[in-house]
C-alpha cells in the first residue's frame, strides 16, 4: 500500500509524476507571487554577474593602476626631488591652467617666477618639468634624445600638418637636410625686393591714421606680413592688406587660438569628446579655409614647373637665354620644394602644402607680433626711437630709395632693438620636447618618459641674466654685453639642431618694416609698460592690443 501524504496523497505519485513539482507548485502558489518568485530569481541571477563584473574591473584596474606605477617607479621617484607646486590626485596641476588666455599666461609667469628651474608640473598622468637656465638648455636643445616633439604638437598637425615644426623626427631630418641648404643669402636678397614692395603698401595704408590719434598697429601690420609670407613663399599676392577680411587673413589666427584652446583644456584632448564639442564643427571649417590656397597654388605650380621642364627639354638654349636675361623671376620657397620633388626627394602634394603652411603660419604671425611689439616699445621710449631713426638717417639720408640687403646689414642699432623686443616679449613663450632616455643635466636626471618644457620667458626675464629685466634696453646686446652671456641665455628662436630655420629671414624681414615705417613717421603713445598685458594661444600676444599714434616724419 503507497505511503501517503498528510493530505493523504501517495508520495509515490509524486516521484513518478515529473511534472508534478512545477503543477503542484503553480497549484499551491498563486500566479501572481510566481511572476514575482521568477522575476526575483532573474535579478538575482542579474545582480550576481554584475557584482562578478564589477568585482573583476575593479580588480584589474588595481592591477593596471599598479603595473603603471612601477613602470613609471624611477619617474616618480626623480620628480618628488624637484619642487613644483602642489599637485592633486589624478588631474595633478590641471587646475592650474584653467582659464582664458590672458589667466593662463599670467599663471605661466606665476610660475616661472616662484620656482627656480629645473622645477615640474603634472598635468594628470603627464610629468612635465620646465628648464630655463641656460647650461641646462643647451644640453637639452642639442640632446639627440630630445628631438621629437611633445604629443601635445599633434594638435597642431590639423593646421600645419607634418612640416619641420611639428614633424617627427625620422621626417624632421630628411626634409630638414634637404630644405636648409635652400636657406642661403642669395635666397634671402631675392626677397627684399618684396620687402620694399609691401611696406610701400603698408606706408600709404598708415598714411590713414596720421592726425586721428590713438589706433592698433596691428590691423595694419599683420596684413603686411601676411602678404610678404605668401609672396616669398607661394609666390602669389594675397593682398590682405587691400582685403584683411579674407577667408585666409581670418583662418591663420583663428586656427592658432582653437589648437591652443584645445590644449590647454585636457578634458578636450580625447578625439570622441572633442568632436562633439561646438567649436570642432568651427575648427574643421578653419582648416578648410586656411588650406584651400596653398591646394590651389601648389597645383597651379606644378602645372607651371611640369610645362617649364617640357620647354628645358625640347628647347633648353631658349630657356637659358631667358634665364640670364633675368626673366626667370622670383624664386619663392615653393619652388624650391618643387625642384627638390624633382631631384629625387619624396615630398606628396601633402608634404609640400605642409611645408608651404608651416612657413606661412611660422612666418607671418610671429614676425607681426614682434613688429608691433617693437614699435610700441620705440613708442614708448622716445630716446631709442631717436636712436634708431639716426642710424637709418646715416644709411638713407633723406632719399626714398627702397632698401637693399646692404642696408640692412649696416642696421646694427635697430637688431638690437629687435633683439631686446624678442627677449622682453618672446612670441613662443614656452616649446615642448619629449625625452626619450634619461638626460643628465647640470643639478638633475631629466627621466625618460616625461615632457622638458623649454621657456624662454622664464629665461629673458631671468634676474640673474638681464639686470632689471622688467626694463627695455637694447644695450644688453651690445657686442660687450652679448660676450659676457651665454649662448643659451637668448632662445627666441629656440636653439640646437631643431632651431627656427626661418630667423634670418624674419630679422631681415622685420627691419625693412620697421626702418621703412620710421623714415616716415615719427611714433608716440600714452601706454606704460605696466599697461601692457599679455595673453597665449599658440604664440603670445598684447590683450589690448599695440595702441599708438603717428606724425609724419620731418627732415631739416
Amino acid at each position: 500500500m503507497p505511503h501517503r501524504s498528510k493530505r493523504g496523497r501517495p508520495w509515490a505519485t509524486v516521484r513518478r509524476s515529473p511534472e508534478v513539482h512545477i503543477t503542484q507548485l503553480s497549484n499551491l502558489v498563486p500566479v501572481g507571487k510566481m511572476e514575482g518568485y521568477q522575476l526575483h530569481s532573474v535579478r538575482s541571477a542579474s545582480v550576481n554577474v554584475f557584482s562578478v563584473l564589477t568585482t573583476l574591473a575593479v580588480f584589474f584596474s588595481i592591477v593596471y593602476v599598479a603595473l603603471f606605477k612601477w613602470r613609471r617607479r624611477r619617474l616618480e621617484k626623480l620628480a618628488s626631488q624637484l619642487p613644483g607646486p602642489p599637485a592633486l590626485p589624478v588631474i595633478g596641476n590641471g587646475l592650474e591652467f584653467l582659464g582664458d588666455p590672458e589667466e593662463v599666461m599670467a599663471k605661466i609667469l606665476a610660475l616661472c617666477s616662484r620656482y627656480e628651474s629645473p622645477f615640474r608640473i603634472w598635468i594628470g598622468p603627464i610629468l612635465l618639468i620646465v628648464v630655463s637656465r641656460p647650461d641646462d638648455l643647451q644640453i637639452v636643445l642639442n640632446s639627440s634624445k630630445t628631438l621629437e616633439k611633445d604629443p601635445l604638437y599633434r594638435f597642431f598637425r590639423n593646421t600645419v600638418g607634418t612640416g619641420l615644426f611639428s614633424a617627427p623626427v625620422d621626417k624632421w631630418k630628411r626634409n630638414r637636410r634637404a630644405i636648409t641648404p635652400a636657406f642661403n643669402t642669395r635666397l634671402l636678397e631675392q626677397f627684399v625686393p618684396v620687402f620694399n614692395q609691401q611696406n610701400r603698401v603698408l606706408v600709404a595704408k598708415l598714411g590713414e591714421r596720421v592726425g586721428h590719434g590713438l589706433f592698433d598697429v596691428w590691423d595694419y601690420v599683420s596684413p603686411a606680413t601676411l602678404d610678404i609670407i605668401c609672396q616669398t613663399a607661394l609666390g602669389v599676392d594675397v593682398k590682405a592688406q587691400d582685403d584683411p577680411e579674407s577667408d585666409f587673413a581670418q583662418a591663420l589666427p583663428r586656427a592658432s587660438e582653437l589648437d591652443y584652446m584645445r590644449i590647454y583644456k585636457f578634458w578636450l584632448h580625447p578625439d570622441f569628446i572633442f568632436n562633439r564639442v561646438s567649436y570642432a564643427k568651427e575648427l574643421r571649417q578653419v582648416y578648410k579655409q586656411l588650406h584651400g590656397l596653398p591646394n590651389a597654388v601648389i597645383q597651379q605650380k606644378k602645372e607651371e614647373f611640369r610645362k617649364k621642364k617640357e620647354a628645358a627639354l625640347n628647347s633648353p638654349q631658349h630657356v637659358e637665354e631667358s634665364d640670364s636675361k633675368g626673366e626667370k623671376g622670383l624664386k619663392v620657397f615653393l619652388d624650391i620644394l618643387l625642384e627638390l620633388k624633382d631631384g629625387g626627394n619624396t615630398f606628396t602634394d601633402d608634404d609640400l602644402r605642409d611645408e608651404v603652411v608651416t612657413m606661412m603660419v611660422g612666418g607671418s604671425e610671429t614676425s607681426a607680433l614682434t613688429n608691433c611689439f617693437c614699435l610700441l616699445m620705440l613708442a614708448m621710449h622716445e630716446d631709442i626711437q631717436d636712436k634708431v631713426f639716426e642710424e637709418v638717417y646715416n644709411i638713407f639720408g633723406n632719399s626714398s630709395r627702397e632698401v637693399t640687403m646692404e642696408d640692412l646689414n649696416q642696421m646694427v642699432y635697430l637688431e638690437m632693438v629687435l633683439k631686446e623686443t624678442l627677449r622682453r616679449f618672446p612670441v613662443g613663450p614656452l616649446f615642448l620636447r619629449q625625452v626619450k632616455e634619461d638626460i643628465e643635466l647640470t643639478n638633475y636626471i631629466l627621466p625618460a618618459g616625461c615632457s622638458v618644457v623649454i621657456a624662454p620667458i622664464a629665461t629673458h626675464m631671468n634676474p640673474t641674466l638681464y639686470t632689471d629685466p622688467e626694463r627695455f634696453n637694447p644695450e644688453r646686446f651690445s657686442p660687450e654685453n652679448l660676450s659676457m652671456r651665454h649662448r643659451y641665455s637668448f632662445i627666441p628662436f629656440s636653439g640646437g639642431p631643431r632651431g627656427c630655420i626661418g630667423s634670418k629671414y624674419a630679422m631681415l624681414s622685420m627691419k625693412t618694416t620697421i626702418s621703412t615705417i620710421l623714415r616716415n613717421y615719427k611714433l608716440s603713445t600714452s601706454v606704460k609698460m605696466e599697461d601692457i598685458k599679455l595673453k597665449v594661444d599658440l604664440l603670445m600676444r598684447s590683450v589690448d592690443g599695440f595702441r599708438l599714434r603717428l606724425e609724419p616724419r620731418q627732415y631739416s
